[in-house]
């Protein structure tokens, strides 16, 4: 049988709205009588309390799976057969990007209806139809990309508004290198060099960088002061649909390049020096040198300006690593070999010293 290589455009019904919890008992209903519900242990505390009360109302039961582990293979299989044993027709993910992640994980591969409730905009794994796949331990696989969305996510603008302004910067910054990353080596994208899909979500992603570009620091002020504003909404809308819708377009991959390998480099060979810093982080520390070898270091100096204003990284020793000669030299040959990079001389060169701009 043929398998088509098909677009999933994110989710099949996206609701954003500032009191949602309190009827979202009507929302789990479309699915089933009974839902199983994963969560981390303080994304539980912001929602318990209004959202309970809407699942009393609407008759639904619910097993709860208070979660403070990774998304791997081994949890996915156990927490999918307990979901089974408890009688419970759809998923429910409640938190951050590991928890959408493993909800994914759980429900897609075997299309069990999923509804994610995102209590963070860090990334926009709630919206995006793949996970990131985690060792149990919390070193970084792969990607896995799903031959189906995801049925519903919820985002509840005011459980948002109250989240911490670290995860609300490491999503700006993870939405702003779509644009950043999908340049490639390239200081532009058009349609007479790149394909539709490719240019597509290039200018989306030239359209969302502009608006977190204007908007973004704003609204992390705004988070700081638990403020519910027209600029948070959005800014989650572009963290979390909008950068979804992207992902989506370039089917999951060739949307990322040299910051998440980065990501991936230090989740994997330096996990333990890396472990305290947010996916968002690293990446935004990996844009300084995806811009340098997009041969655009004008860019780069505005960048640490906006990233400075959000308290965030900027090199690799802020990261966690120590930056001998053995590990500038590992962390090249890795990224080089990624297939981000082109296969000549020229492009080798740019990438060394795209590196050097993260390293002090």
């Amino acid at each position: 049988m043929r398998e088509f290589n098909s677009y999933r455009f994110g989710a099949g019904r996206y609701i954003q709205e500032e009191m949602l919890l309190e009827d979202a008992g009507q929302e789990f209903r479309r699915f089933g009588k009974k839902a199983y519900l994963l969560s981390g242990i303080n994304s539980w505390e912001a929602v318990k309390e209004r959202m309970l009360p809407s699942l009393e109302k609407a008759e639904v039961e619910w097993f709860l799976n208070q979660y403070q582990g990774f998304p791997s293979i081994n949890s996915a299989v156990k927490f999918r057969a307990e979901a089974e044993r408890e009688g419970c027709d759809f998923i429910v993910g409640v938190g951050g990007g590991i928890i959408m992640d493993l909800a994914k994980m759980i429900a897609l591969p075997v299309h069990i209806p999923l509804m994610l409730i995102p209590t963070s905009t860090a990334t926009c794994a709630a919206f995006s139809p793949l996970s990131v796949v985690y060792t149990d331990e919390g070193q970084c696989v792969r990607a896995w990309n799903f031959d189906k969305e995801v049925d519903e996510v919820l985002v509840d603008e005011k459980v948002l508004s109250m989240q911490p302004q670290r995860l609300m910067a490491a999503g700006i910054m993870d939405a702003m290198a779509k644009f950043i990353e999908i340049s490639n080596g390239k200081t532009e994208i058009t349609l007479e060099t790149d394909s539709i899909d490719k240019f597509s979500a290039y200018s989306m992603a030239k359209f969302s960088y502009k608006v977190l570009e204007e908007y973004g620091q704003q609204a992390y002020q705004d988070v700081g002061k638990k403020q519910l504003t027209t600029t948070v909404h959005n800014v989650i809308y572009t963290t979390i649909a909008v950068t979804g819708v992207i992902s989506a377009m370039m089917r999951g991959h060739r949307q990322t390049a040299l910051a998440h390998k980065l990501y991936d480099t230090l989740r994997t060979k330096y996990f333990k020096e890396s472990a305290a810093h947010l996916h968002g982080e690293i990446v935004a520390t990996g844009l300084i040198m995806q811009l340098s070898y997009n041969h655009n270091e004008k860019g780069i100096p505005t960048l640490k300006s906006y990233m400075e204003q959000m308290k965030m990284p900027m090199n690799l020793q802020e990261l966690g690593l120590d930056c001998d000669e053995e590990t500038i030299s590992d962390l090249t040959e890795i990224i080089e070999k990624s297939g981000f990079v082109e296969d000549s001389d020229e492009a080798r060169e740019n990438l060394k010293n795209a590196i050097k701009e993260i390293v002090v």
